[in-house]
């Protein structure tokens, strides 16, 4: 990562400190002195080793020329505020304002030594927001003086000041760093009330039976993005975590927060308050990337737990939220499920942790579901849906004045939908058969053989397919404590959908009686093709299964 940017409530500020270590020590070492919460580099410093151009702290002028300059002054640290006026605090800072009254300065004054494209280190304020800003130098974040100026200015910081940056430029933001060779002069040290950053009404767990962490990805100034600049990463995670947080409340569900519309905390944060709300799980919200900074061809959805085995509760999370979107419609990656242990929210959070990548944000066909509401919609739902499966919490869908299903409800009125369509062996029935409920059933159609499949076509539009097919899938691969076959394709629907919406695979059949086994989620069904499903089994094995799916969707 080569630019962090976090925004701290002032209310959560216990104090700021500039800690003077005169080009000694290390940005590691300040920080486990200090155990402040984020460590930032200061100011700039003279070859005589007196700070430059104004250094104040604890009551102590320390810069060699003190003249007038714009800049920040604080007694204990929530009382931050611009000025230039620094007799009266007892600390102070100055070495560049970029930004003052919410407008950007005009002409930012500073030398021939800090101007170029460099990485900067920044200090400002948003809203009731302290802000800190870090990226590294010789990287593709590294910026003139000018462009971070209208970087933060268009991030709406009501005031900035540019601190020492190029080789100087680093940081410790709960957990996340920049680093540098360099050793600096002076550090700007913030401690924070408590450990975490969340609001007092998000930081005691609801009076639920169950509660949910959510934890919307990254915050504002987060520069993650379609290529083309219609689509912002955070701004979709915040939307999410809106849209999900209602539907699981509506299921009697508590829901906690790692962050607020404007904040930006750490990820070793996140999992601090989700550790202190201790919540039944945690669901961190994302979208995907390719390599590079053009469009790619990856594309999908995928969640990343910590680790195996598929048994953990993480996993089974997992497991349950792939095939709720998998119910859904939702495109999945060909392995829905990875694993990482290297992700800090992950592998930081006590509770079962997931997260969940919604799709890649520089594919041109998923960013352009990304940023539809009506999608936004039904990736919130199968969210919460999966969720509540794994909590055991039975799913109660909205319902019309009239009792007809609400919008996200199929319905349950099997006698007149179903009654008198299919055999006790699966098999389709003629309309004789069917006699006065095929016609109150409204089917416009219906046919199918058992090689190919069946399908039943209804006036209103829907369509169901069903199928037994036998698959030989070669049970080899190791996953945790279980095992898992190829990829296999269940072929062709028996008649085509203009969309899909829902497909389930189960085993109908295996000459096992010892072995636990099931089928994964589809991959790559379309409205033709009812796409590929592995096997899972509790044991290797190699012989042939029967597998049946049932297929809903639109015929018109």
């Amino acid at each position: 990562m080569s630019k962090l940017i976090t925004y701290v409530p002032l209310s959560s500020v216990e104090r700021i400190e500039l800690r003077v270590t005169n080009c000694r020590k290390t940005l590691s070492q300040v920080k486990a002195e200090t155990k402040a919460h984020y460590v930032l580099n200061g100011g700039m410093w003279n070859p005589d080793g007196t700070p430059c151009p104004l250094l104040k702290v604890g009551g102590a002028m320390l810069s060699g020329t003190p003249w007038r300059a714009v800049g920040y002054a604080w007694d204990k640290g929530p009382d931050i505020r611009m000025t230039s006026e620094y007799g009266g605090a007892a600390n102070f800072i100055a070495v560049t304002a970029l930004v003052t009254s919410g407008k950007p300065v005009d002409k930012p004054s500073y030398g021939s030594a800090q101007g170029g494209k460099r990485g900067r280190s920044a200090i400002g304020l948003r809203g009731g927001s302290l802000a800190l800003y870090c990226s590294g130098d010789g990287t593709g974040d590294a910026a003139t003086p000018e462009t971070l100026r209208d970087e933060l200015a268009g991030l709406g910081w009501s005031s900035a000041v540019m601190l020492d940056g190029g080789g100087s430029s680093q940081c410790d933001f709960g957990g996340e760093r920049i680093t540098a060779s360099r050793k600096v002069h002076n550090w700007i040290c913030v401690y924070l009330k408590q450990a975490g950053q969340a609001p007092p009404e998000q930081e005691d767990k609801p009076m639920n039976k169950h509660t949910v962490c959510l934890d919307p990805g990254h915050g504002p100034g987060n520069v993650n993005g379609s290529p083309d600049g219609t689509y912002k990463e955070w701004e979709f995670t915040w939307d999410m975590a809106q849209r999900i947080k209602p539907l699981l409340e509506a299921q009697g569900v508590g829901v906690v927060l790692t962050k607020t519309a404007d904040n930006y905390p750490s990820l070793t944060e996140r999992a601090n308050i989700s550790n202190k709300a201790k919540p039944d799980c945690f669901v961190s919200i994302h979208t995907n990337a390719g390599h590079g900074k053009g469009w790619s061809s990856g594309s999908g959805l995928e969640i990343y737990t910590s680790a195996g085995p598929m048994t953990a509760q993480r996993n089974v999370l997992a497991s349950k939220l792939v095939n709720a979107f998998h119910a859904a419609g939702v495109a999945l990656r060909s392995e829905p499920i990875k694993h990482n242990i290297e992700l800090t929210v992950l592998a930081k959070t006590d509770a079962p942790a997931c997260l969940i990548e919604y799709g890649f944000h520089t594919n041109k066909t998923d960013v352009e579901y990304l940023k539809d509401t009506k999608y936004r919609d039904k990736l919130a739902e199968a969210t919460a849906k999966g969720i509540c499966d794994w909590l055991g919490v039975a799913w109660q869908g909205e319902t019309g004045a009239d009792g007809a299903p609400g919008p996200n409800e199929v319905s349950t009125n099997t006698e007149t939908n179903i009654t008198g369509l299919l055999k006790g062996n699966g098999a389709n029935v003629s309309a004789a058969e069917a006699g006065t409920d095929f016609a109150t059933a409204g089917i416009a159609d219906s046919g199918g053989s058992a090689s190919t499949g069946y399908w039943v076509k209804y006036d209103d539009g829907t369509m169901i397919c069903y199928k037994r097919t036998t698959i030989m899938p070669n049970a080899q691969t190791a996953m945790g404590d279980f095992y898992r076959s190829d990829y296999i394709s269940l072929g062709d629907f028996p008649a085509a959908f203009t969309t899909l919406t829902y497909i389930q695979p189960e085993i109908w059949y295996a000459n096992y009686s010892t072995l636990y086994m099931w089928c994964t989620a589809v991959y790559g069904p379309s409205t033709t093709s009812a796409g590929s499903v592995a096997v899972i089994s509790n044991s290797k094995f190699s012989s042939l299964v029967e597998v049946m799916y049932t297929a809903i969707g639109r015929w018109k």
